[in-house]
């Protein structure tokens, strides 16, 4: 969104101007990253031969695209708080837009609290972009980078969590798609740009034309740089928004909001059945008032996203395997017309919207950065009928890191809890194994516990596993209860390769 956020805008400049400003060399340095260096490959974050979801949940912070140049609010706090709640909140990626003006010019003397962000002081707009980025990473949250606003300059970070770019931000005015003006037709510079960036190792994020919502015309005419390898990691991102950005006439029939399916099928929800490539929504949000048209809106688009499965997506990068969501807007409570996750203070979340980004992804993807690797709990599909890749439908619990294994043999002295667990990418023999025993407790009482023992017989590290005894359990310990029933280990607590770890746990 580049109408609403009260600053001056950037001047359009013609298509053939944004190759040019996308065509420089990736070693620029913007992004220049050089903290959290573990240098994860993605074929390491994401394997297709693993049949778990990858499921982005995401969370627009502008201000690099502005006059300010810095992520909004640190003008007043901290910039670890808006991570931290991002975080907190269950998002796993931001998507952050900035100008290439920013990158031409690398201003300096930014408006940054000292007081709160005394790290961040002195640096440059682009330092200020590497810190957000590392801090980012420090916390597992991933980074799509949003060329927002258009002036020349370019270029990309390779760090783990830089897993995307979108190419140009809501093209529209005289913004074409087709096969017929070189200097109109957005699907055309968007092929040229991203032969320009072939040697970004992500994901390229194209957004529709007329605002970024119409997608339409790529029934006939889909994104093809030419290059297999790049068609592949392409990505068709609309933009979409209800009634308090824009008061359409379909917004005021008598029939809204089911009215809207067909018109949403038509731009954009016919894409992944027709070329295979995930819809990824880049852009969508609102007042969301309270027994308002664009409550109702947003409700609806929620439970429409869930019900046509474009949370599950499938795409087959090389060896990867994507599912992907969206990316609500946003964190921001100076958006003019759609108001953020915060309040105008800058620190009191709004719990209308947060339930409704809880309500559209529940259980996404998650990653820790972790003794130098990365460990990544798999996330799950809102919508049991929504399949992977057409295949099986994916019914098992969030919070696996890879693949389901059974327990092993128990002790035939004492019935002891079945237990599966959710462990690493293989499980050689024996296996995760229980036994129970009886121990003496604090007042010299018999207490039951059982031993939970997971062999790692994998090549990766895991973390984070997930069990379900068929007994309850007296004292939780310092495991999570996911639901009812159901538990993981702590995220610090990681089994080697060849290595097995005994975990025990008193019974009720």
């Amino acid at each position: 969104m580049e109408r609403s956020l009260q600053f001056t805008e950037a001047p359009t400049v013609p298509f053939d101007e944004v190759t040019i400003a996308a065509g420089h060399n990736v070693s620029h340095p913007l992004f220049d990253v050089s903290a959290m260096r573990q240098q994860v490959a993605m074929d390491d974050c994401w394997r297709a031969d693993t049949n778990e979801p990858f499921v982005l949940k995401g969370i627009n912070y502008f201000g690099f695209e502005s006059e300010t140049y810095t992520p909004h609010g640190i003008w007043s706090y901290d910039l670890n708080f808006y991570l931290d709640f991002i975080k907190n909140n269950n998002f796993n990626a931001i998507r952050v837009p900035f100008s290439l003006e920013m990158v031409k010019n690398n201003p300096s003397n930014l408006n940054i609290n000292c007081g709160s962000n005394p790290g961040l002081c002195g640096k440059t707009a682009l330092q200020l972009l590497d810190a957000f980025i590392d801090r980012a990473a420090e916390r597992g949250l991933l980074i799509m980078l949003d060329n927002h606003r258009i002036t020349p300059g370019g270029g990309i970070s390779e760090l783990w969590n830089v897993f995307a770019i979108d190419l140009k931000n809501e093209p529209h005015d005289s913004a074409s798609w087709g096969n017929s003006n070189a200097a109109t037709d957005w699907n055309k510079a968007a092929e040229r740009i991203i032969n320009s960036l072939s040697s970004f190792p992500g994901l390229f994020f194209v957004e529709g034309i007329e605002w970024g919502n119409r997608l339409e015309n790529v029934a006939q005419f889909p994104i093809n740089t030419g290059n297999a390898s790049l068609n592949n990691r392409v990505i068709y991102s609309p933009h979409c928004y209800g009634p308090s950005v824009y008061d359409r006439p379909e917004f005021n029939t008598q029939d809204f909001p089911n009215n809207l399916d067909g018109i949403y099928m038509a731009k954009y929800g016919f894409i992944v059945n027709q070329t295979g490539h995930p819809v990824v929504v880049g852009e969508w949000g609102g007042r969301a008032e309270v027994g308002s048209r664009d409550m109702a809106w947003n409700q609806w688009y929620v439970e429409w996203l869930r019900s046509k499965c474009i949370t599950n997506n499938l795409l087959i990068i090389l060896e990867y395997t994507i599912h992907i969501y969206q990316f609500y807007w946003c964190l921001n409570p100076n958006s003019a017309d759609t108001g953020g996750l915060l309040e105008d203070d800058w620190l009191t979340p709004t719990p209308r919207k947060i339930n409704l980004t809880n309500r559209a992804q529940p259980n996404p993807t998650k990653f820790q950065p972790q003794n130098g690797q990365i460990c990544i709990t798999a996330g799950a599909f809102p919508e049991a009928h929504c399949r992977v890749g057409g295949g099986q439908v994916t019914t098992g619990a969030p919070g696996s890191t890879t693949t389901t294994v059974h327990a092993g043999a128990t002790s035939t002295t004492t019935k002891a809890p079945t237990t599966t667990v959710h462990a690493g990418p293989t499980t050689s023999p024996p296996g995760p194994s229980t036994t129970t025993t009886v121990v003496q407790g604090e007042n010299g009482s018999p207490v039951k516990q059982y031993t939970l023992r997971i062999s790692n017989g994998s090549p990766s590290t895991v973390c984070s596993v997930q069990f379900k005894p068929n007994a309850s359990i007296k004292d939780k310990w310092n495991l999570e209860e996911v639901s009812s029933g159901l538990y993981r280990t702590p995220s610090w607590m990681t089994i080697a390769p060849g290595a097995v770890s005994d975990q025990a746990v008193p019974e009720d």
